[in-house]
């Protein structure tokens, strides 16, 4: 299979790994600022790729003034 990295994983799973709160990744998703893909039959669950949410958090912030 994959390298991890290309696998769809839960938000939890993004707890785990370190990455991002579980909440977090929820509230990003519905912010825009992160990409998502619906699994199961009736497409409620939730999940994230790994190198998706890491370019994502990479990515400058906008309208940030400094």
């Amino acid at each position: 299979m994959g390298d991890g990295l290309t696998q769809l994983v839960s938000a939890a799973a993004l707890e785990e790994l370190g990455i991002l709160k579980k909440g977090t990744a929820y509230k990003m998703l519905n912010a825009g600022l992160l990409t998502a893909y619906r699994v199961g039959a009736k497409g409620r669950g939730v999940r994230f790729r790994v190198e998706e949410v890491l370019s994502s958090l990479r990515r400058p912030a906008v309208g940030v003034d400094r």
